[in-house]
């Protein structure tokens, strides 16, 4: 995830692990603010396919949905379940056997399930679209 952010460069601060009251795992930074993630990975689930679902506990609705700026759900699939084949490594680099996909959930009501499409996979492009989304929280509508 850090690469991603630093790669469209926009800083990530994680909370503290005792800290996550909030359910959120932390925020990117943004010039006019900031958006909150929470991260979750996982093997369970495939890269290929239409879409994944994660339940939503209820103290991570009630926090999200009273949110004033963006909240953010990424989910990291590992495409192996074997953890020596989540990394492959060679001569001309490293790479990882993973794509993270995202949902943005400030306004996910009393939803029991987020559900992440996966034609919405966690790009450069996607943050420069969240830092949209987080400075039209600032502008009059």
């Amino acid at each position: 995830m850090r690469a991603i952010f630093s790669q469209a460069g926009f800083p990530f601060k994680e909370t503290s692990p005792d800290e996550d009251a909030m359910a959120i795992d932390g925020d990117v930074d943004f010039l006019a603010a900031s958006a909150r993630i929470q991260i979750k990975c996982t093997s369970q689930f495939k890269i290929s396919g239409r879409g994944a679902t994660w339940p939503a506990e209820v103290h991570w609705r009630d926090r999200w949905n009273k949110c004033k700026i963006p909240v953010y759900f990424i989910l990291v699939i590992l495409d192996h379940n074997d953890r020596f084949d989540w990394v492959q490594h060679h001569s001309s680099g490293t790479d990882q056997q993973a794509a993270a996909f995202w949902v943005r959930v400030d306004s996910i009501g009393s939803a029991d399930n987020v559900v992440i499409p996966k034609k919405q996979r966690l790009t450069i492009a996607t943050l420069n679209q969240w830092a949209e989304e987080v400075e039209e929280c600032f502008s009059p509508r």
